[in-house]
């Protein structure tokens, strides 16, 4: 089975509209780190760099790099922490749990470990592309 065909039978899957709460639990946690790491990246960067002016970050390509790193390594953590924050509603749990009871391997705890996993990848490679972007000297 390809990867659109499994998509489609997860997708069929998933009809609750408590599917719809991951959005904004996922979205406000993602956006809070990633500014959070962006701004503290951008000050070291003009700490470093003696820039005087006041920038939340770079307008070089450091910048597009503490962007990019941030970005990218805050996604697993963002989701683990919205399934989490969903579970806490209690309608919500029971409607996503008994949808991903008919195939195993689909529940929570088994997306949260494999998030685990490539949050073990991404937060490291993400960080350490942003703090090349804040400590190296880019040119303007």
């Amino acid at each position: 089975m390809g990867y659109i065909t499994e998509a489609r039978a997860r997708a069929n899957r998933r009809r609750s509209l408590w599917n719809l709460l991951l959005i904004p639990c996922y979205v406000i946690p993602w956006f809070l780190l990633v500014f959070g790491s962006v701004v503290v990246l951008g000050r070291l960067s003009a700490e470093l760099h003696g820039v005087t002016t006041i920038q939340v970050i770079p307008d070089t390509v450091g910048g597009i790099l503490i962007a990019l790193g941030s970005l990218f390594a805050w996604l697993g953590p963002s989701m683990i922490v919205a399934n989490q924050l969903v579970s806490v509603v209690p309608p919500a749990r029971r409607a996503l749990d008994q949808e991903a009871g008919t195939v195993p391997g689909t529940g929570r705890s088994a997306a949260n470990r494999r998030l685990l996993k490539l949050s073990c990848v991404l937060v490291p490679a993400g960080l350490l592309l942003a703090l090349v972007g804040a400590v190296i000297p880019w040119f303007r």
